[in-house]
C-alpha cells in the first residue's frame, strides 16, 4: 500500500503546463522507474504540481526495446494503481525513439501523442548521425510530426544548429532537468537560450526516478520558463 496525503498538496507550479510529455514512469520497462512504488511517487508529484495528464515515453531503440506487450502490461498495472490511489491524473503512452537506421522499420507502428501524431525522437548525444535529415523526412512523409527531445543536451548542438532545427519547423522539447543543472552548465545555457528565443514547443521532465523530483520542482520555478508558459503546446494535448 502507498501512502500519499492529499493534505500536503502545495499550490500547483505547473498548472499552465497541464500535460507531461517526456518521462520514463512505466515501471520495469526501460531505465526509468524500477518499481510500482517509484512510479506512483512520480505520478503523485505531477498531480501535486497541477498536471492533468502524463504521456509515458519509454525508450524504443536497439539498446532498450521493450515489447508492445511489456509496455501495455506495465501501463495497465500503473493505471490500476493510479485509480486505486485516487491520484487525479490521466496516464497514456507514447515512446521515445532514437534516430537510427532501424527506426525506418518501425515507422508504420510508432506510438504517437496529440492530434498531430507527434512522435518523440532523440539523437545520439555525442555525434550527429549523417542520416538524421532523411529519417525526419521519412517520418513526415508518413504523416507523423517528429518532436526533437532535449536539443539542449546534444554536445554538438551549437546555436546555428538549434536555429536550423527551429527554422525547418521541427518542434523542440526541452527538459526541466536541464534547467535545474542536472546535466551541466552547457545544457542549462542552451535550454535558457531556446527559451529566450521562443523556440520551445514542448517542455517535459525526462524524469526517470523519484530522486529527480526536487530538481524538477526547482526547474518549474525558473523565471524564463514561467515567462514562456503561454507559448508551450503542452495544453493542446488534453
Amino acid at each position: 500500500m502507498w501512502f500519499f496525503s492529499k493534505k500536503t498538496i502545495p499550490i500547483p507550479l505547473a498548472v499552465e503546463i497541464v500535460v507531461e510529455v517526456h518521462n520514463h514512469v512505466l515501471p520495469g520497462v526501460d531505465d526509468g522507474a524500477a518499481t510500482m512504488q517509484e512510479a506512483l511517487q512520480m505520478m503523485f508529484f505531477w498531480a501535486e504540481m497541477g498536471y492533468q495528464k502524463v504521456v509515458a515515453t519509454p525508450h524504443q531503440n536497439t539498446y532498450m526495446n521493450p515489447t508492445t506487450e511489456q509496455i501495455e502490461t506495465s501501463y495497465q498495472k500503473l493505471t490500476s494503481q493510479i485509480q486505486e490511489q485516487e491520484i487525479p491524473i490521466f496516464l497514456t503512452t507514447a515512446a521515445e525513439y532514437l534516430i537510427e537506421p532501424e527506426l525506418k522499420d518501425r515507422i508504420p507502428h510508432l506510438r504517437t501523442f496529440g492530434p498531430k501524431r507527434y512522435v518523440l525522437v532523440e539523437l545520439d548525444f555525442w555525434h550527429l548521425p549523417v542520416w538524421w535529415e532523411r529519417i525526419l523526412f521519412d517520418l513526415q512523409a508518413a504523416e507523423y510530426t517528429p518532436v526533437l527531445a532535449h536539443p539542449e543536451r546534444y554536445e554538438y548542438a551549437d546555436r546555428e544548429l538549434l536555429r536550423k532545427w527551429y527554422e525547418r519547423g521541427l518542434p523542440l522539447q526541452i527538459n526541466l532537468l536541464s534547467l535545474a543543472n542536472a546535466y551541466g552548465k552547457k545544457a542549462v545555457h542552451a535550454a535558457e537560450y531556446l527559451l529566450e528565443k521562443g523556440w520551445v514547443s514542448f517542455v517535459g521532465s525526462d524524469m526517470h526516478r523519484p530522486a529527480q523530483i526536487p530538481a524538477v520542482r526547482e526547474a518549474l520555478q525558473h523565471k524564463l520558463l514561467r515567462k514562456r508558459l503561454s507559448s508551450f503546446l503542452n495544453p493542446t494535448l488534453l
